[in-house]
């Protein structure tokens, strides 16, 4: 149980402590990039972290790769990624991967070596304040600076990035803490806060849509459970009420439940954004209200879908962290509580109200995302549309697919149905090279299961790097790129801002000979008809491999 020690040894060292810590705590992979500061606990950890249990030490070729992956392994473990990095140079490489951590509320801990508590102060090599350069992007930064505080900061770590708005934390430990001696219990992780949802709110809450006439509920967030998950998709069947997910986060609802009516954010429909716009009560759970998620029908611009201060709108806005509430927009009942805490004490609530009739309101919605599902077939010679369909259909439910961040990604968003939790994953902090990272991630945490990275090739050669740790660790991700030798989106804002583009040409390569080169299996696929073969070869191999489409403009985005 939570506080109860566990496996302890009298005489350890910080670095002994530390990895058995780990190990007790179940943490699951490992990443990393060795380098000064950090060399006793890698070897520490080597001694507990077996591929047998779960917990294989992952070696990685980049710090911003290595916690992207600690970041994947957050969201698919539902605790903490855990990652250690060297001193400066390698600590500051992570930068990016952190802001995405932190912008998209990924439980991550970032253990960083630090130089010696007798060089403090001294301009040492190596060095850097990580209390200043991680501020902005971290939930909190400590320094452990004796091996007896070990326990209480790994917990207090921990603890921080489960609690509230999850999210990532940085520890950096000085290099002598390591070797110190300590006498202390290795203990159990802690317990985390879950706040509820208050009685008086739920009935607060049915009261409302007792008297809505075009009500939704609008979805999204992380800290979500397979059981919280199932109660959010009962509910909306029992309560008739359409649901809308956050950016990025379909995977909460079935693309085929009767109830989802569509996604927010970056390629949304404007049927659905129009829908939100007009409802006279938006019920908000798990999500924030920040720019990605607020972006209006027909604009590039977030804080339109709603007027900001005050909506329109009857809001009613649950969260557990409660410095999200009123942030932005004035919420008519704010709660501090888990998002998947809401939907039994709501559904209690209104058994003592009689519900209107919002079937042609929820059945007009749904009509909607279906006619936006189907779309229309792609230009050129390779289909993204068809592409996608093969795709899901070669893949069991279960199958997680990344992505990161270019016009390519508007294809799986809109073509590719997920009917399982737990199966998609982008950056909400527009990072590029974050798929193939990402698939990684989950694939070492989850060996089971079927993972696939979808990705442009710029995207994908921001950290293409990455594909060299997964041959290493023989981890069959299956990765697609759409090559189309272009910065493709950013080349289309400049069209439409200046009518022409400047830089956003690239160079070609040959990435399926790329794969090869690192010992993945390659295949480059010209049209549509190709496509299949290549799938069906890349699943039936024996580790990771890559899938190049080559395209053109025509095929940007749907």
């Amino acid at each position: 149980m939570p506080g109860h020690a566990g496996p302890g040894k009298a005489g350890m060292t910080g670095a002994q402590l530390f990895a058995r810590t780990l190990r007790h705590w179940d943490c699951g992979p490992i990443f990393h990039v060795p380098g000064e500061g950090i060399l006793e606990a890698l070897d520490a950890l080597a001694d507990v972290t077996l591929a047998d249990i779960g917990a294989p030490l992952i070696s990685c070729r980049h710090e911003a790769g290595m916690a992207y992956m600690a970041q994947a392994a957050g969201h698919a473990l539902n605790k903490p990624g855990i990652c250690l990095a060297g001193r400066a140079p390698g600590a500051l490489n992570s930068a990016l991967a952190l802001h995405t951590a932190f912008t998209d509320a990924a439980p991550m801990i970032l253990i960083i070596g630090q130089p010696s508590m007798r060089q403090s102060g001294r301009e040492p090599f190596l060095d850097n304040d990580f209390s200043l350069a991680f501020a902005p992007v971290a939930k909190w930064i400590g320094t452990c600076s004796d091996a007896a505080r070990l326990p209480e900061m790994l917990s207090r770590a921990w603890a921080t990035a489960m609690t509230g708005q999850r999210g990532p934390v940085v520890v950096a430990v000085n290099e002598d803490v390591w070797a110190q001696s300590v006498d202390a219990p290795v203990l159990s992780p802690p317990a985390i806060a879950r706040p509820r949802v208050p009685a008086a709110d739920a009935d607060a809450i049915a009261a409302m849509l007792a008297g809505a006439s075009n009500p939704v509920l609008v979805v999204g967030g992380t800290g979500w459970s397979q059981a919280g998950v199932a109660a959010l998709q009962t509910f909306a069947l029992t309560s008739g009420l359409p649901v809308v997910t956050s950016y990025r986060r379909r995977d909460l609802m079935p693309a085929d439940h009767p109830c989802f009516a569509g996604e927010l954010g970056i390629g949304a429909d404007p049927a659905v954004l129009d829908a939100v716009a007009r409802a006279d009560l938006v019920i908000v759970a798990g999500m924030r209200l920040g720019e990605i998620n607020t972006f209006g029908a027909g604009v590039f611009e977030g804080f339109r879908l709603l007027a900001a201060p005050q909506p329109a709108q009857t809001l009613v806005h649950v969260h557990p962290d409660a410095s999200e509430l009123n942030r932005v927009y004035r919420a008519t009942l704010p709660v501090c509580a888990e998002a998947e805490m809401l939907f039994e004490p709501l559904g209690q609530s209104l058994s003592a109200h009689s519900l209107p009739d919002w079937s042609h309101w929820r059945s007009a919605l749904r009509a909607a995302r279906e006619a936006f599902a189907v779309g229309r077939p792609g230009k050129g010679p390779i289909d993204m549309r068809e592409i996608c369909r093969v795709l899901r259909a070669a893949l069991p439910a279960d199958a997680m697919l990344t992505v990161g961040a270019g016009a390519y990604a508007h294809w799986p968003q809109r073509y590719f149905p997920h009917s399982v939790y737990g199966t998609q994953l982008g950056p909400k902090s527009g990072a590029m090279g974050y798929g193939l990272s990402a698939a990684i991630g989950v694939q070492a945490s989850c060996p089971g299961r079927r993972v696939v990275a979808m990705a442009g090739d710029g995207c994908f050669l921001m950290h293409g790097e990455e594909l060299a740790t997964a041959v290493l660790h023989k981890l069959p991700v299956i990765v697609i790129v759409v090559n189309n030798s272009s910065y493709g989106a950013i080349a289309a804002s400049q069209s439409r801002h200046f009518g022409r583009t400047v830089g956003t040409d690239l160079s070609p390569v040959d990435l399926s000979a790329y794969a090869r080169a690192f010992g993945a299996d390659g295949f480059r696929v010209e049209t549509t008809e190709a496509f299949a073969p290549a799938l069906a070869s890349a699943l039936s191999a024996d580790g990771p491999a890559l899938i190049e489409l080559i395209t053109g403009p025509e095929a940007l985005r749907p």
